[in-house]
């Protein structure tokens, strides 16, 4: 257990660091930092976070980590009428145990949810619906030769999308490893690649941050760093790993910071912290639209992509698309919106909004001319000044978006392929 005592040790000499957390340059005015405390029934310390599937108002936060009774349980949140985590809210819950979990947390493909545990050195998987883990796999086996703290899956928009990077604590080394199913639902790990190391400062959790939000020019992953009491900011290459030599701080003043999650309806950022301040932390600021949601594929298996183009504001550029790529060629589509979020079964996929639901005009998606079948359709939809003006969207209102594409091979009442949702917030 040498690893064990040495990540107390540096705990305990960041401990009289707890209360003062502060933003870096080129960070400060444009974010604040929301305490929630730590949730009732949950062991401390605190390890990895993340969003039960298809439910972004339970958290899931490991407990007791870096222990052998190492365990994951929900965490209901309220929120205020802005949609910012407020408070802790409801009954916690055991969701599984994790033993040794550590600060990486994440669903992974098919609903599988992976986590690293430390000092242990391996690589745990847990399939909906169980609650003790379905398969371990040693990360030595892999070319992992020191304990992680955090693994990451690059989100759909970034470089390196869908790729899975293991991090390593002592080391701050960053591996990615491809995963291959076996016969059981679960994954075998390929040889581990060794592909970047921060600067240290042991790092946990990780999530990725799109250019355009302050402060950050270029897309980006943030870092809790636990023996450095910070979370960092860095640059990513064109494999989504993040360049050691751009290193900046995003807060510093921590005490032990430990996973972290982007919240799905804000694009808040959400982290744990671990030993002797144990609590959760929420970051508020970032207003570029996030994706969330579950899209569904259409008949001939194109899965419309949401996106967008420009600035939301009111009064600045009159350029702000929401998007629509890898569509059905030659479909009539319509983009739904509205002013909440939602994850309702619809049309055999998941509707992203809550009622009252508004739409936009019917568009073609063009692409290839028929009787060609493929993915060449896209849509475009402009959220412009006039639109804002007529549906009394004012700055700070956030707007919820998804496409609907008519797929006519599927049965009735299921005739539509689905977007994500699209999350934007209208700007001065």
């Amino acid at each position: 257990m040498q690893h064990s005592a040495l990540k107390l040790s540096c705990l305990l000499m960041l401990a009289p660091l707890a209360a003062a957390q502060t933003f870096g340059p080129g960070f400060t005015g444009s974010y604040a930092i929301r305490d929630l405390g730590a949730p009732a029934n949950v062991p401390v310390p605190f390890g990895g976070v993340t969003f039960l599937a298809g439910d972004s108002n339970t958290l899931l936060l490991a407990g007791s980590a870096d222990s052998f009774g190492g365990a994951i349980y929900r965490v209901p949140v309220q929120r205020d009428a802005s949609g910012h985590i407020a408070s802790f809210g409801g009954s916690t819950s055991l969701h599984s145990t994790a033993p040794y979990i550590d600060g990486g947390l994440s669903y992974g493909p098919g609903g599988v949810l992976c986590y690293v545990s430390y000092p242990v050195n391996t690589f745990g998987q847990i399939r909906p619906g169980s609650v003790t883990p379905d398969k371990i796999v040693d990360l030595a086996s892999i070319g992992i030769a020191t304990s992680p703290g955090g693994l990451v899956f690059v989100p759909s928009g970034f470089a390196g999308a869908g790729r899975m990077k293991i991090i390593s604590w002592g080391s701050a080394q960053w591996f990615d490893v491809d995963l291959l199913p076996d016969a059981n639902g679960t994954f075998d790990l390929a040889p581990a690649t060794l592909v970047a190391q921060t600067a240290g400062g042991g790092p946990e959790g990780a999530v990725y941050i799109p250019a355009g939000n302050p402060g950050f020019n270029v897309d980006s992953v943030l870092v809790p760093e636990f023996s450095a009491g910070r979370v960092s900011a860095y640059a990513i290459d064109a494999n989504g790993n993040p360049l050691a030599a751009t290193q900046r701080d995003f807060i510093t003043g921590l005490s032990g910071a430990e996973g972290a999650l982007v919240d799905p309806l804000t694009g808040d950022f959400v982290f744990s912290t671990f030993g002797g301040v144990n609590r959760v932390l929420v970051v508020t600021g970032f207003n570029v639209p996030t994706v969330y949601c579950q899209a569904k594929p259409s008949s001939n298996g194109c899965t419309p992509a949401i996106g967008f183009s420009g600035t939301p504001s009111l009064g600045g550029l009159d350029d702000f698309v929401v998007l629509g790529n890898n569509v059905t060629n030659q479909r009539n589509a319509i983009m739904l919106w509205g002013l909440s979020a939602a994850s309702a079964p619809f049309a055999g996929g998941t509707l992203c909004i809550s009622a009252p639901l508004r739409r936009g005009p019917i568009e073609s998606s063009g692409g290839n001319p028929s009787p060609a079948l493929d993915c060449s359709g896209s849509l475009s939809f402009a959220i412009s000044h006039a639109f804002m003006g007529a549906h009394g969207l004012s700055a700070g209102t956030a707007v919820y978006s998804q496409i609907l594409v008519r797929d006519p091979a599927f049965a009735d009442p299921n005739t539509l392929a689905l977007s994500q949702g699209l999350r934007f917030t209208i700007e001065n």
